[in-house]
């Protein structure tokens, strides 16, 4: 498991520049869903001995289901397990996507934390 991970982890940061991949900011692994767009100073990122927190938002004029989705079927392929609606985990960390829709915009804060 762990190598396909790693082999899907490489040819995603090899591709990137060939496919015109982005990646969302503070969290390289998670690929952006189509055009969507970094929310401007959003990105919160520490580093602690109890493992990483980060925290960053993306929105975009998109269906909501259809980003949803999208995430639900790309997070278990990046190794992430998805255990409540929304919430994911993978080793010892915790990736969880808060949503809002306004009109057509939808707009999605990742999280990611330690599993206690």
């Amino acid at each position: 498991m762990k190598c396909k991970i790693l082999l899907l982890l490489i040819l995603m940061i090899f591709s990137k520049p060939l496919l015109g991949l982005k990646f969302i900011n503070g969290l390289e692994d998670i690929p952006l869903f189509k055009n969507m767009e970094y929310v401007d100073d959003s990105l919160v990122l520490f580093d602690k001995v109890d493992g990483r927190y980060v925290s960053t938002e993306v929105r975009g004029n998109y269906n909501y289901d259809e980003v949803i989705s999208f995430y639900k079927k790309i997070l278990p392929n990046l190794g992430w397990k998805e255990i409540k609606p929304l919430i994911f985990e993978r080793s010892k960390e915790i990736l969880e996507l808060k949503t809002t829709v306004s009109q057509n915009e939808i707009s999605i804060i990742f999280s990611v934390y330690p599993s206690k």
